[in-house]
């Protein structure tokens, strides 16, 4: 209920125009209008009845005069008022002195202040600054008027702060000790509790309820009497609008005096009494009302929001059940008479639309038992959402019942809700899609079509849409006064909307969240620096960085944007609190927050005389980083827990040395244990976080095509420092002495091997199917180090087995192998997964080859797999004794994907040919292309002709994570096994690789064999979910606990978030070959977009590819090499027209690196391509 800024009155000059205007008052106000109250309703869908006087209710009597104040009273008490407001005093003991004077001046005259215009906001002041004392005194004048009172127009005013600044007090006192009651006794004085003067308030007002309900003034004082009884809070936003009248003038307050302690209006105890003064209440308003004259009230402006209230308060205060007694209010608004559900049904659909009766149709729908709530919805609101929506005034009531459906009607709703969101953001009616986002959230209903629906309302740019859904405006407004601001953005409450909009999309995860992502990181600084500045766009900005479950990455490419420009965001109102928020958004980026800090520091005096900058300053800690810069970066790189002072962190560095070095001493035969172990882990660490970081600094360069160059016994990039085998083993000078080096010679080779390894943490690196990993797999490599245990039986390794079996088991779920004995096995890695499958398949499909081996029956075994397929295959036809004829190659569409046909046809030549099919591999993401392969139709040859179907996931697999991009691997339910590496397309630390299957019994059987000195389980156990010495279903013995590297990171990202990141490598994979397709100087391969994260491409100078594939070869060769000084590494494969270029993307690439990419290969290219000039001009 917004309010309006109208004064009450101006004040008079002359005592004849003010006696005028008290004596006008002064009248019964029930006269001012005869049918001011006409009220329409529609009975029975069609016959209208008319209510022409609301006002007919029996009312109290005429309001008294209670007598004018004189003029050096009036001009006394608006000094007196003046004061108050100013606030000016000493000190509290000056202020009170004054409160004091002013009570005695008052005395006697309190019901004529009440009621005069010109001193009663004096009179409402007065309340708020006064002592409980002072409080039940003037309560107790004021009673036995109450009535009156509450029907004046100033008068009415007073009541309602009276009644607010009383209520705490009832609390205090039913809180206080009986020595506390009984001191006002022996003062010699009565004590009257507060608790009885409410009552007795009330009971003045008993008998005339109905009427006040409909009282212009009486009602607010009605409504707020009913809160205070409630015990509900006092200061919500909810409470804040039912009592706040639109003409009430807000009176200001200056700030309390500092030690004066302040009433709590929030949580409050009320006495049983009250609890039965609000049921007494509740049935006296509604007695004698019938059904009719209720919903009459309903559209009444002024009964409408005391209705609200009653309801509201019954359903909460008495419970639901009462909802069920034919006597409660809310039973007669809406009968349970099955009679009546057509009338409910028009009654409820009139109230939806109309401006007034709409507000209690909310209350309705939040309020209502489970059991109406579904009977009105489907009566009312099931089919009707869609175009109920694109209303004004239904839209509030279709977000109320948005907010009570279950997950089916929650579905339902948004496909009707759906294809009038282009409307609704047309009209600036986004508060609807934001609650459909918000629900379908919190009831797990996919929003994907939601999405998709806002790309086409705002638009397929991202920058243009985010700039469209903040409706920022974006001319400079730097020289606009601060007040003229405020007030454009008040008019403007679609600017409000799509802020708040943007904000429940980043806190959802996925599709909806990138969008506005997108936005932000393609959005160019200038930009970023004015959306920072904005009052409401500068809110979503801030929910990016902090939402749940947002990505470091993505703070690690946004937050530096802002750099350069922090002194300037400091300083501004608005734009200091991003500033703000910077520092635990860059938990985990120590780099950036000091780089922040230096730039604070390089502009400390404007800062400091700037207000907000001040703030920032104090947050940042800014003295510290000036006077103590070690102790603030402690502080910094601080990520969880309660940050130490330097001197706290000092103590407990040296009560841990002492406890290790009590240790050590115990443990003399150890040369190196405690101390040493501590300070080799902590060097180790000071040498692996500025290589990492070292990653991030380059990342803002890539988008120039050149990474950072470091002059380093020759020019090398932060990418890799390259050297040719020869003189690589000089420069590492490896050496492996009789004596050991010590610290020392450890730390100086781990700098080598740092200095000349590849970091694959550079945004740089493209070359391979994996990348850089992330802390949780830090971490995870360093547990399993520490734990240095062996996964064979589960007595050795009890933790890891559990995490194991059930981190497969959820992989194997999503894959759709759901049945009991489904699950999966870690192994060394993809071609080990595909090894075993092999050796599974055939120890299955024919037992006795365990035994026998596959000579016996004189079978010849074949194998069959696409063109595209991965070499192990053949690897292990060869290891396993088939020889590498044995594997058959089906070809291959234009796309790289089995033609299954093919494959039919291959099998059956076999079968003819004396052979013996038994395997198929099916390729979901190959090594080139990135091709999947159709697997239902191939699953439905092996079935026909009895053959194993195994499904090498290693690469592409991961996509079944993205609800956008699972499809791809649609019909994996029907394979026999699978295998997936995590290690590749999710960023876990290599190696993480599972074999999943089906029948893990299979597994067993295949695999299982005596080893009584290590499995001491009966080999006839067969139920997968007991086995636990996990060795006895793989061909391996010593296995690694790899599977705690995708758990960890699992736990860490969710389901979610590796959802998310997958869905980013796609998208990049696409800009990536859209820009590549976009160019004339490159001759783009891969589909569009690409199936995986692979793009294949030639460079050709005006696209004009040679007709000999040796010169195009050469071409790619001498650009991949060429790219590796700019930064970047990629690889090159086989193509139809010679040698291609094949760039990986991942989870962690960014859009400006795919263009510096572009730009780089151009460059290089074009160079190469002059150099070879003479060669290409001869061929």
């Amino acid at each position: 209920m917004p309010k309006e800024h109208k004064k009450r009155g101006r004040r008079q000059d002359k005592k004849r125009k003010r006696e005028e205007e008290n004596l006008a008052l002064a009248a019964p106000k029930r006269q001012k209008s005869e049918d001011k109250d006409h009220v329409g309703i529609i009975m029975n869908g069609d016959e209208t009845r008319e209510f022409d006087n609301l006002d007919a209710i029996a009312g109290p009597a005429e309001i008294p005069f209670y007598g004018l104040l004189d003029e050096d009273e009036q001009e006394y008490f608006k000094r007196a008022d003046t004061m108050l407001e100013l606030n000016q005093f000493a000190n509290a003991e000056e202020r009170s002195l004054f409160l004091n004077s002013v009570y005695k001046e008052i005395g006697g005259k309190e019901l004529k202040i009440a009621n005069s215009q010109s001193c009663s906001r004096l009179m409402e002041r007065l309340i708020m600054m006064s002592k409980p004392s002072q409080l039940k005194a003037l309560f107790q004048k004021l009673s036995g008027h109450f009535l009156h009172l509450a029907q004046h127009r100033f008068a009415s005013h007073c009541c309602e702060t009276l009644f607010l600044q009383c209520a705490p007090i009832v609390t205090q006192e039913l809180l206080a000790s009986l020595e506390e009651q009984q001191q006002a006794v022996t003062d010699g004085e009565i004590y009257v509790s507060m608790e009885n003067l409410f009552l007795y308030a009330l009971n003045e007002l008993n008998g005339n309820l109905g009427y006040l309900m409909t009282d212009p003034f009486a009602s607010h004082t009605l409504r707020v009497l009913l809160l205070v009884l409630s015990g509900q809070s006092l200061t919500d936003a909810n409470a804040t609008t039912l009592i706040q009248s639109k003409k009430k003038e807000n009176i200001p307050m200056a700030s309390r005096t500092s030690g004066e302690p302040e009433m709590k209006m929030a949580s409050r105890i009320v006495p049983e009494a009250f609890h039965a003064a609000v049921e007494k209440i509740i049935s006296g308003t509604v007695a004698g009302l019938d059904t009719t004259f209720l919903r009459a009230l309903t559209t009444q402006p002024v009964g409408n929001p005391v209705l609200q209230l009653l309801l509201e308060l019954e359903l909460s205060s008495s419970g639901k059940q009462k909802a069920k007694e034919p006597s409660s209010l809310f039973r007669k608004l809406l009968p349970e008479d099955p009679s009546e559900e057509d009338s409910n049904s028009s009654f409820i659909n009139s109230l939806a639309y109309d401006t007034v009766g709409s507000r209690l149709l909310e209350v309705i729908i939040k309020s209502a038992p489970g059991k109406t709530f579904k009977n009105l919805y489907a009566q009312t609101f099931r089919d009707k959402l869609g175009t109920m929506a694109k209303n004004d005034v239904a839209g509030f009531i279709v977000i109320k019942v948005l907010e009570r459906l279950n997950k089916e009607d929650l579905q339902s709703a948004m496909e009707q809700i759906n294809p009038q969101i282009g409307l609704l953001v047309e009209r600036s009616r986004t508060s609807i899609i934001k609650t459909v986002v918000e629900r379908c959230r919190i009831r797990g209903v996919d929003v994907q079509p939601v999405a998709d629906e806002l790309v086409q309302a705002y638009g397929t740019d991202p920058v243009q849409r985010l700039i469209k859904m903040l409706r920022l405006d974006t001319s400079n407004t730097d020289g606009v006064a601060e007040d003229r601001k405020k007030q454009i953005e008040k008019e403007d409450t679609g600017k409000v909307h799509g802020s708040l909009l943007a904000q429940s999309m980043l806190n959802t995860s996925g599709e909806l969240r990138d969008l506005i992502t997108d936005g932000l990181l393609e959005m160019n600084t200038a930009t970023l620096v004015m959306v920072a500045k904005d009052r409401t766009a500068s809110r979503m900005l801030q929910c990016s960085l902090t939402c749940s479950d947002q990505t470091l990455k993505f703070r690690r490419i946004l937050i530096p944007r802002f750099l350069g420009h922090i002194a300037n965001l400091a300083t501004d109102t608005i734009g200091s609190h991003v500033v703000d928020e910077f520092w635990a958004a860059s938990k985990g980026l120590t780099f950036i927050r000091e780089r922040i800090a230096v730039e604070l520091l390089e502009s400390e005096m404007l800062i400091r005389n700037s207000f907000p900058g001040r703030a920032v300053w104090r947050n940042w800690k800014m003295d510290v980083f000036k006077t103590k810069k070690g102790e603030w970066t402690f502080r910094a790189k601080e990520t969880d827990g309660q940050v130490k002072t330097g001197i706290e962190a000092a103590r407990e560095r040296f009560a841990v040395a002492t406890r290790v070095n009590k240790k050590v001493g115990a443990r003399a035969k150890r040369p190196m244990a405690g101390a040493n172990d501590i300070a080799v882990a902590t060097a180790v660490q000071d040498l692996l976080i500025p290589f990492i970081r070292s990653a991030d600094e380059a990342a803002d360069t890539k988008k120039t095509g050149h990474g950072i160059q470091i002059e380093a016994g020759g020019l090398r990039t932060i990418l890799v420092d390259g050297h040719k085998p020869q003189q690589l083993v000089q420069l590492l000078d490896l050496e492996l002495p009789e004596n050991g080096q010590g610290q020392h010679g450890f730390l100086k080779m781990v700098e080598r091997i740092l200095q000349y390894s590849v970091n694959t943490w550079d945004q740089g690196f493209m070359d391979k199917l994996y990348a850089s990993t992330d802390a949780p797999g830090v971490a995870s490599e360093l547990i399993l180090a520490v734990l240095n245990t062996n996964l064979h039986v589960y007595q050795v390794s009890p933790a890891l087995t559990i995490i194991e079996k059930t981190t497969a088991r959820a992989l194997a779920d999503l894959f759709g192998f759901t049945g009991s004995h489904a699950g999966g096995i870690s192994v060394q890695g993809g071609s080990a997964s595909n090894l075993t499958s092999i050796v599974v398949a055939r120890n299955t499909l024919f037992p006795d080859t365990k035994e026998d081996g596959n000579s016996v029956q004189g079978r010849k075994f074949v194998l069959f797999t696409s063109a595209h397929g991965h070499y192990s295959i053949e690897k292990a036809a060869q290891m396993l004794g088939f020889g590498r004829s044995a594997v058959l190659s089906v070809p291959t569409d234009p796309s790289g994907r089995m033609i299954p046909e093919e494959l039919s046809g291959l099998v059956d030549k076999a079968k003819s040919g004396g052979f013996t099919p038994f395997f198929v591999n099916a390729t979901a993401g190959t090594t080139v292309l990135g091709s999947y392969d159709p697997i239902e139709p191939i699953a439905t040859i092996c079935v026909a002709h009895s053959l194993w179907l195994h499904v090498d996931a290693s690469w592409g697999g991961p996509a079944i994570f993205s609800p956008s991009h699972a499809h791809k691997l649609a019909g994996s339910h029907l394979a026999n096994s699978i295998a997936i590496n995590p290690h590749k397309m999710m960023g876990v630390p290599i190696t993480c690789s599972f074999l999943l299957g089906r029948d893990l019994r299979q597994f067993h059987a295949a695999n299982t064999l005596p080893a009584s000195y290590l499995f001491h389980g009966t080999s006839a156990m067969l139920d997968p979910a007991d086995i636990y010495d996990l060795a006895d279903l793989t061909l391996q013995c010593g296995r690694r606990g790899d599977s705690l590297k995708l758990a960890l990171g699992w736990i860490f990202h969710g389901k979610d978030g590796y959802a998310a990141q997958i869905a980013h490598a796609f998208a990049m994979a696409a800009s990536l070959a859209s820009l590549i397709a976009a160019h004339g100087d490159l001759v783009l391969v891969s589909e569009m977009p690409p199936p995986c994260l692979q793009v294949c491409f030639y460079y050709a100078r005006g696209r004009g590819l040679r007709e000999c594939a040796e010169a195009n070869t050469q071409v790619t060769e001498s650009v991949a090499a060429g790219l590796v000084r700019r930064g970047f590494m990629v690889d090159y494969a086989g193509g139809e027209r010679g040698a291609l270029l094949r760039v990986v993307v991942n989870r962690e690439t960014m859009l400006t690196t795919a263009e510096g990419l572009v730009e780089a290969v151009v460059n290089v290219g074009s160079k190469v391509w002059d150099e070879l000039g003479w060669m290409n001009e001869k061929v």
